[in-house]
């Protein structure tokens, strides 16, 4: 009997690449990358135990979707929004995860609605214990439980996109407390999870995108829009 080993294909370089790629995203989403860090593909290669070929190919996907940027000689970081990109990903955000958020509530479940309240848990958790980077990681937690609820994995890239960009400046909602003020928010939105109450859910989640808008762009603008 022949094995079913004789059946595998060789790992190739692009899957490597890809897996690389897909842990840097993951590394930028759950808050391990914030503005003013720098990080160099000869340290990420060596974390992820990989040669630097898959790590250049994975960051130069990453430069072109603009979620990150050289930032001086061979150091990456997160590149500088001005404040009309900073508005213009609000602009979509509200419109991309307001139809995800009522595409989860008509394909909801039990479950969902008990995953929901303990990612909850868990920001709050975070927030109490000031824990940056542990609310970063239970914010995206809780707002992808409730994306990729929705069905469409299409739609769950784009979202996904859009927060390679915006999510490490999540860092900057500190200021004024306002982690907690989020949580008020997010309670908001289990509430309407919770109730099948679609119009109240997405009205919180338009609340917390417009809120943290407004805290990060205090925390970097002036009123002329330069940064401060």
């Amino acid at each position: 009997m022949k094995s079913g080993l004789n059946t595998v294909k060789p790992v190739q370089r692009k899957t490597l690449q890809t897996e690389v790629y897909q842990q840097l995203c993951q590394l930028i989403l759950e808050g391990n990358l914030a503005p003013g860090e720098s990080i160099t593909v000869a340290s990420i290669a060596k974390a992820f135990d990989v040669s630097p070929m898959p790590v250049r190919e994975a960051t130069t996907r990453l430069m072109a979707a603009g979620a990150l940027t050289v930032v001086s000689g061979r150091s990456i970081g997160v590149p500088k929004l001005d404040k009309t990109v900073f508005t213009d990903l609000r602009n979509v955000r509200l419109e991309l995860e307001t139809l995800c958020i009522r595409w989860a509530i008509a394909n909801t479940s039990a479950e969902f609605k008990r995953d929901i309240q303990d990612k909850l848990n868990a920001m709050i958790a975070a927030e109490r214990a000031g824990e940056v980077k542990g609310f970063i990681h239970a914010n995206y937690n809780f707002h992808f439980t409730i994306y990729r609820q929705a069905g469409s994995d299409t739609l769950l890239e784009i979202v996904s996109n859009i927060w390679l960009r915006i999510n490490p400046y999540f860092h900057l909602l500190q200021t004024f407390g306002h982690y907690k003020i989020s949580n008020e928010q997010h309670q908001e939105i289990v509430d309407g999870i919770l109730k099948d109450d679609t119009d109240r859910a997405v009205a919180a989640l338009k609340e917390d995108i417009n809120s943290a808008y407004d805290t990060m762009v205090a925390a970097q603008f002036n009123d002329a829009g330069e940064v401060e």
